[in-house]
């Protein structure tokens, strides 16, 4: 672990189909005593901080999280204002993550291809982190040049998604934590925190916390596990910038980009409720923080999530009172 204590959070992370299907799940999450949800946004998909307004009036304890604001659709000085108007509605319980999302939608789907993705959204990180925190920002950057005054600071944890080392530790320098998503356990622990150490020491600032990412689904059928893994994996064993992280971490993809089952017993939990709850408790002893996704585009069925959703709750009310 890093110098972050032992993880008091494990969250829920979870594609968005429509808004009312994510404010139902964003509900019996809260009711299941799971700490965070986290909506998971394509850079096309349904606009996560809209969707966590609604989720946030209609919750009381559970904590929103995005995960993640994809950064480019937006001027950072926006995204700023739109985090204190959520931390506005819930003090406290709004968690803002940030990526670059999937460049490839960018360059084709927005026609705005992003050159020096880690330096540019290390910048806007910066920018909205500042702005939030101190309630005004004044800066000339390499990408965008700033000066304004914004209504009132707030008190928002601001995370930045990483897949590599230099996303990692572009991280270390300017979030409050790094979020990580389909990255092995152990080359998290490997690679990602020595870098975000490194950027952490560029600003002289101690190391920032992870946010780890792991799929996880209740059954005890080895080839329902692989089988939901594979799905969930394809599109990632697919994509060159992973494949090369899998490579480094030691577990490459197979022929015709195929998930291994070393690979899927890596990144995908499964067991039955009992066995699933042992092995999460495990993992959040050495992470500093969990965010688990049901395995996905697996056609999850609203029984797996109700399972899934009470095996968080029992070691969400267990890292509370520990």
């Amino acid at each position: 672990m890093t110098s972050q204590n032992r993880p008091a959070t494990i969250g829920i992370g979870f594609f968005l189909n429509d808004a009312p299907a994510a404010l139902d799940l964003v509900e019996r999450a809260e009711r299941a005593g799971v700490d965070t949800a986290w909506l998971v946004m394509p850079p096309l998909g349904q606009d996560t901080t809209t969707i966590a307004a609604a989720a946030l009036a209609r919750t009381a304890r559970i904590r929103v999280g995005t995960s993640i604001v994809p950064a480019f659709t937006r001027h950072p000085l926006n995204l700023a204002t739109q985090a204190i108007a959520l931390d506005e509605l819930a003090p406290g319980r709004f968690r803002l993550g940030i990526g670059t999302g999937n460049l490839g939608v960018m360059a084709n789907g927005f026609g705005t291809p992003v050159s020096r993705p880690a330096a540019r959204v290390r910048e806007y990180v910066d920018i909205v982190r500042t702005a939030v925190a101190d309630g005004e920002v004044r800066r000339a950057g390499e990408f965008h040049t700033v000066d304004a005054t914004l209504p009132h600071p707030a008190q928002v944890e601001i995370s930045l998604a990483a897949l590599g080392p230099r996303m990692f530790e572009a991280a270390g320098a300017v979030a409050d934590a790094a979020m990580s998503w389909n990255v092995p356990v152990e080359h998290l622990d490997a690679v990602a925190r020595a870098a975000m150490a490194r950027g952490a020491a560029t600003v002289d600032r101690p190391t920032p916390k992870v946010i780890t990412h792991l799929n996880a689904l209740v059954a005890t059928d080895r080839m329902e596990h692989l089988a939901a893994g594979r799905a969930a994996l394809l599109p990632f064993t697919a994509n060159p910038q992973y494949t090369a992280m899998f490579a480094a971490a030691g577990l490459p993809v197979g022929g015709d980009n195929e998930p291994t089952p070393a690979l899927i017993d890596a990144l995908v939990v499964a067991g039955d409720e009992t066995g699933l709850t042992d092995r999460l408790g495990e993992l959040a002893e050495t992470q500093d923080e969990l965010l688990v996704t049901l395995p996905w585009p697996a056609g999850v069925r609203r029984e797996q999530e109700d399972a899934v959703l009470r095996v968080l709750g029992t070691l969400s009310r267990a890292l509370v009172t520990s």
